[in-house]
């Protein structure tokens, strides 16, 4: 069984003095044989030696990720950091960090799995996964190595920060800061993680559903056998063109596998006149226009939470969640009401941590409930456990 303990500072200035308020809200005394930490925070934080001073202090891994917004308990803010232990004796946690993927990335995932497996006693359960923002490469390509070579769920993010262009994004690992690799931690033993997630709710859908009939990867061709900036044309989502806003306008793509569907934000177009998605867009997939606004956010913030609390009927004692920063930009000067909703349902039911996300990487349940992984936009996410 696993335990979790949570702590938050926004202590960026005096390394010590962080580490000593993270420190004070922690009992390690009172933690299992296996630990791992998990850190999310303002980028900040690894310029001024906080998460290196930290995570020395620390008798065990830690793994996480820089973001743009995170709360723990009632704590929350846009400059905090975030740590979260997760303990117990029963339980096994092997981390490790990748070599840089932007060369190549089949090769350095599958010796980064490997070799992080072979430290287990017991098979792996699932893993918890901070990927980097790399231009040039999906997430979900990063997903999908990971998840063929372990053959287990992964759930976790795509590292974010505060910057127009993210140029700051780091993915953590014991105390270090790396743009381009992926740290993971495998969970192995008495666990049974409950995956969670929520998006766009049905009424912020148009019901106009179409086939997608071309593409590539994350790149979406045709629709409907015409190109895709046509099919938008159709819908009145283009000027003189080109796709208005296309960072404003998700898509909600249906599988047809069993699985809910997964939301895909537009990124770009190309000269083509093909639409550069967050995620794939598998071909005959079932393709919808959604929207996403102020109230949709916290309503699915609400719905999640509801989850959330029927879960805990399994004893539960951690929950791990992760939100688009689309979700985020959507509620617009108002930044802050997610993380503080979530707090606010939450209370003390559980020991938690939210991070926002460039990418949210949560596993779906099929017909037959099986687990499939899945890349998402645009949704929150929850890993109970």
């Amino acid at each position: 069984m696993v335990k979790a303990f949570t702590a938050y500072t926004q202590e960026v200035d005096d390394k010590e003095a962080a580490a000593a308020e993270i420190l004070g809200k922690i009992d390690l005394a009172k933690l299992g044989k296996k630990s791992v930490g998990i850190i999310t925070c303002y980028s900040e934080f690894i310029d001024s030696g906080v998460v290196e001073a930290l995570s020395d202090k620390l008798p065990f891994d830690v793994i996480g990720c820089t973001t743009m917004g995170n709360a723990a308990g009632g704590d929350l803010g846009h400059l905090g950091l975030t740590l979260m232990v997760l303990t117990g004796d029963d339980v096994e946690f092997s981390a490790a960090v990748s070599a840089p993927l932007s060369a190549q990335q089949d090769a350095p995932l599958c010796e980064m799995y490997e070799t992080a497996s072979k430290k287990l006693r017991k098979d792996p359960v699932f893993i918890i996964a901070f990927m980097p923002l790399v231009y040039n490469i999906g997430g979900e390509v990063f997903l999908d190595i990971l998840g063929s070579a372990s053959g287990v769920p992964v759930f976790g993010t795509i590292a974010v920060d505060h910057t127009k262009d993210y140029h700051e994004s780091k993915v953590i690992f014991n105390g270090k800061a790396y743009s381009d690799s992926l740290s993971m931690v495998i969970v192995s033993g008495e666990v049974s993680p409950q995956f969670l997630i929520a998006s766009i709710s049905d009424e912020k859908a148009l019901k106009q559903n179409a086939i997608i009939t071309g593409s590539q990867g994350n790149i979406l061709k045709e629709v409907n056998g015409i190109p895709a900036v046509q099919y938008m044309e159709s819908l009145g989502l283009t000027k003189d063109g080109q796709i208005e806003g296309p960072g404003t306008i998700p898509f909600i793509v249906d599988y047809n596998d069993g699985t809910k569907p997964v939301v895909r934000a537009i990124f770009a177009q190309t000269p083509e006149g093909y639409a550069v998605c967050g995620g794939a867009m598998p071909v005959n997939s079932t393709l919808s226009i959604g929207s996403l606004d102020y109230n949709d956010v916290m309503e699915t913030s609400e719905k999640i939470i509801e989850d959330v609390k029927e879960g805990l009927a399994s004893r539960a004692n951690a929950l791990l969640m992760f939100s688009c920063v689309g979700r985020n930009y959507a509620l617009g000067v108002r930044t802050s009401d997610e993380m503080e909703k979530i707090s606010r349902l939450l209370g003390d039911k559980i020991p938690f941590v939210m991070a926002y996300s460039g990418g949210e990487i949560c596993p779906l349940y099929d017909k037959g409930d099986k687990l499939k992984n899945r890349f998402h936009n645009d949704t929150i996410i929850a890993c109970l456990l």
